[in-house]
């Protein structure tokens, strides 16, 4: 079959699957709801279909504002279910249709022309660029990429929606990709009619608000589900490509690349529901799971490994390590004559002490404080075998848990501790007026609170002693530290992250950490700044040059050994805009990056990336290689959030392609920065200074103008997704109603479920105004940063849908109407105009594939969002209704159901 043949058949096959679910659930609606049901749903998908192709059909609009203002509530919220629950079948589909893709590609693959993307794409690369095979080897044993996992709430389906989507798709890749027979056929779609019959009487939305630890348990779920396997399978991946490329086979495992991290229990920013015991449960729960898993993996090991000991050479060192383990703990009675099972019985009895925590069990020590002594055993087993004819039984069953206990250890995922740089100032100030060294260190200077500082972290002595009667929130504080020394002493130095320092202004607010870990007892903590807002972003380098000259600092990088910084996309687009936004995370990472050069001190800059365009989302690995030239040099975070979870992580041949994705662009990005460096032109710098302070101009006028925020109020269902329970965190940070206090999420949200998408393109179109022509369309054809903010900027306005958002104004008052849309409106039209002119094509003409699926999945997502526009003015006409309760609910379902449709929230 030729691969243009193989594609078509893939495409078929995901129309039948389509077919297939779509027939499923209409004759679950005409069984469970009958006909009648059945044909208004289809009434109203056909009328919001015609009025897409004749938006200026007053006739066909009011038929359909006459039909949906005559449906009673009920009616309203199961047609509103109807095409949810559509859309996340759907979505199902084409999950399944990306992984019968990929592995069609990998199959047509060969080593001369590796899938796109792939490790092995990025491997041929290097050697196709002169690398040799050692150069390669040690600059991917440097590589060190740690996705963080954070509960930032996007995700608005509730765990059982997701269980039972996992339900249907699993019998569907049975139903398609396995011979059946006529009965098992009839009887897997059965179970996928009785699936879906479940799926549609389940409620939709959280009863209520999931507390921390429920968020940490969810999080836990992907890596069971697939981060345990693709890690370990995406660096044998690695292995091979090393092999296939340069002849030769890796002897020792290559240290992984992929890392991950958690926020999960440690993100006290905003979150009151955080506290030191949440943190501490949420340690626990992840050592859990990571040796729940080496058990499993041992356990496996036991039936695998039988040989016995008269057919298989054992090399002295094994023997000599058997035999002190059966003097020092019996010898087994089960398996005589089979030495690896004898030596895996006793890992297994030192994994499932690690497990029960047993403190009076001798073997409760040998593998206590990290995955070091599990490796190591690990690594015998292999070598032993490797030594005899037992390679291909080594590579095969012992390589790969040797990479997943490098990967994850006992602890699963280093916890970061984050909280709000004022909370450090406070507690700080409670310090220092305790120990009499001042009283108004709140009102000190930033000089002399520098001064102040550094002179204690050149002092041991703590500021106050144990049992100290401090400021509730000073105890507070310092008890997260102690949670984090606890740890790292419980679980070894991998189980421990970075402490975050949420809107960092100048050098005092890293300072203040340093001086509670070291009262706390945590010397060696890694203290991130995070530059979040436009201003803070432009003063990065110098908070960073600043801290490096300061001696006590500069002994605190030096023992860490890396000065990691965190960049927030979120904050700095809602403050900025989205042209200047970019322009200003670039304009930091490039001038920290040169700080970090001049220092001489290891840089990894932290990507405080968001799910959606205006929180800097986006395709990760496109987004990687258009980073300044040397901001990389190997190292890189990134967060992972909400419903991107659930995109990547679902399935493990999906979570295995968007790893590899990213590790192929970071290689790459990494690899062009261990080469000299390429200079940015002045004049691209200049150009893009220019467009970006207009574009922050024109957004600040925006928000800013009088009466902004009452539009933004009645535009947008903002106050309806505030009662949506998807996450522990507020959606407001303290203080009254305004901007400025509400969370870059909800903000988001809240103009993607209206469809104006704002947060993604507002500004654009008049930072380009300011520019030429020519000058946009050769920094788009040469520069890979600026190609990426209009590629990006095209999925933002091919989704902005001005004609629904029109519909959205019936809820504003007329004056506020009349002011503020048509300066949304002209904006869009200067954004899309400016955009197409600088490629030198319409919207996504280079993405015919996005472009497809906004064009296919629109005529389903207007529904809802007709639906949602008539559901609001009903609830917020009739504020003491008697259906108050039942009309509250019907919005929140549109809520789910635009963000199924539109596969993006926050």
């Amino acid at each position: 079959m030729s691969d243009a043949q193989a594609r078509d058949d893939a495409f078929a096959r995901l129309r039948a699957d389509v077919d297939f679910l779509a027939s499923t659930l209409g004759n679950v609606l005409k069984e469970l709801e009958g006909e009648e049901l059945f044909g208004l749903v289809e009434q109203v998908r056909l009328l919001t279909k015609r009025l897409r192709g004749e938006p200026g059909n007053r006739e066909l609009k009011e038929q359909l504002q006459g039909l949906l203002s005559s449906l009673s509530i009920d009616s309203a919220e199961r047609v509103l279910r109807a095409f949810t629950v559509y859309f996340q079948l759907i979505n199902l589909a084409e999950e399944i249709h990306r992984v019968r893709i990929n592995r069609l590609r990998e199959g047509l693959s060969t080593p001369e022309a590796p899938r796109s993307e792939s490790v092995a794409a990025a491997v041929k690369v290097l050697r196709d660029q002169g690398w040799s095979r050692d150069e390669v080897r040690q600059f991917i044993e440097e590589l060190d990429i740690q996705l963080t996992m954070t509960a930032h709430p996007t995700e608005v389906k509730r765990y059982t929606i997701r269980l039972k989507l996992e339900r249907i798709a699993s019998a569907m890749r049975r139903l398609s990709e396995h011979a059946l027979s006529s009965r098992q056929r009839h009887d897997l779609e059965d179970e996928i009619y009785a699936e879906v019959a479940t799926l549609w009487q389940t409620r939709e939305l959280f009863s209520v608000k999931p507390t921390v630890i429920d968020e940490v348990k969810s999080a836990l779920y992907y890596f069971r589900q697939s981060l345990l396997s693709a890690v370990p399978q995406l660096m044998l991946d690695m292995e091979g490509a090393l092999e296939s490329y340069f002849g030769a086979r890796a002897e020792e495992p290559l240290p992984p690349v992929i890392r991950f991290r958690s926020w999960i229990g440690g993100d006290r920013d905003g979150n009151p529901f955080v506290e030191p015991d949440t943190t501490r449960e949420a340690f626990r729960l992840q050592a859990d799971l990571a040796v729940e898993q080496l058990l499993g993996d041992v356990d496996g090991l036991v039936q695998r490994l039988s040989q016995w000991e008269r057919r298989v050479p054992l090399s002295d060192e094994f023997r000599r390590d058997l035999a002190q383990l059966n003097e020092r703990f019996g010898q087994p009675e089960r398996f005589p004559g089979e030495p690896f099972r004898q030596k895996l019985y006793h890992m297994h009895a030192f994994l499932s002490q690690e497990a029960t925590r047993a403190s009076d069990d001798p073997r409760g020590e040998a593998y206590s404080g990290g995955a070091q002594a599990y490796e190591r055993d690990l690594r015998l087993i292999e070598e032993t075998l490797d030594r005899g004819p037992g390679r291909r039984v080594a590579r095969a069953f012992v390589r790969p848990l040797r990479y997943r206990a490098a990967a994850f250890g006992l602890h699963l995922a280093a916890i970061d501790l984050r909280e709000h740089s004022r909370i450090h100032e406070a507690a700080v100030a409670d310090l220092l007026r305790y120990a009499g060294v001042s009283d108004r260190y709140g009102d000190l200077a930033e000089e002399e609170r520098v001064a102040l500082l550094e002179a204690e972290l050149s002092s041991r002595r703590p500021l106050a002693p144990e049992g100290a009667e401090l400021e509730e929130e000073t105890e507070r504080a310092l008890a997260f530290l102690r949670v984090m020394r606890e740890a790292r002493r419980r679980y070894g130095n991998g189980a421990t992250g970075s402490y975050i320092v949420s809107m960092t202004e100048g050098v005092s607010d890293v300072l203040e950490v340093l001086v509670l870990a070291k009262q706390a007892g945590f010397w060696d903590v890694d203290a991130t700044p995070l530059f979040e807002t436009g201003e803070d972003l432009e003063r990065a380098p110098a908070v960073l040059a600043e801290l490096f000259s300061l001696p006590a600092y500069r002994d605190h990088v030096d023992r860490r050994g890396i000065q990691e910084v965190m960049i927030g996309y979120s904050d700095s687009n809602k403050d900025a805009g989205f042209l200047a936004a970019n322009w200003a995370l670039y304009d930091a990472q490039d001038g920290v990056a040169q700080v970090c050069r001049e220092a001489g001190v290891k840089l990894r800059l932290f990507h405080g990336r968001g799910t959606s365009i205006g929180r800097g989302g986006g395709p990760s690995g496109q987004a990687i290689l258009a980073q300044p030239p040397g901001s990389l040099n190997g190292r890189m975070r990134l967060t992972e959030q909400g419903e991107a979870l659930s995109e990547r992580y679902i399935d493990k041949d999906l979570a295995h392609r968007h790893l590899e994705q990213v590790a192929h662009a970071f290689i790459l990005s990494s690899a062009r920065d261990a080469r000299p460096r390429a200079e940015l032109p002045g004049r691209y710098r200049d150009v893009m200074e220019l467009g970006a302070k207009r574009a922050r101009r024109k957004y600040r006028e925006l928000l800013e103008a009088p009466d902004f925020l009452e539009f933004f109020h009645q535009v947008t269902p903002i106050e309806e997704i505030s009662r949506l329970q998807i996450g522990s965190r507020p959606s407001h940070r303290k203080g009254g109603r305004s901007l400025a206090n509400l969370r870059a999420i909800p903000w988001v949200f809240s103009w993607t479920q209206c469809r104006a998408n704002l947060p993604g393109w507002f500004g654009l179109g008049s930072g380009l105004a300011a520019l030429e022509d020519d000058e946009l369309q050769e920094m788009y054809r040469e520069w890979p940063f600026f190609k990426t903010i209009l590629d990006f900027a095209q999925m933002s306005l091919a989704k902005a849908d001005m004609g629904i958002f029109e519909s959205y104004l019936q809820l504003v008052e007329p004056h506020l109407r009349d002011r503020f849309w048509p300066v949304i409106r002209d904006e869009h039209r200067l954004s899309v105009e400016r955009v197409e002119r600088a490629t030198g094509s319409p919207l996504l003409e280079h993405d015919a594939t996005l472009a497809r699926a906004i064009e296919l999945r629109n005529p389903y997502v207007d529904p809802i969002s007709h639906l949602q526009v008539d559901l609001l003015q009903r609830l917020r006409g009739e504020p003491d209704s008697g259906d108050r309760e039942e009309l509250e609910y019907a919005v929140l379902v549109t809520l789910i159901g635009i963000s199924a449709g539109l596969r993006n929230t926050g």
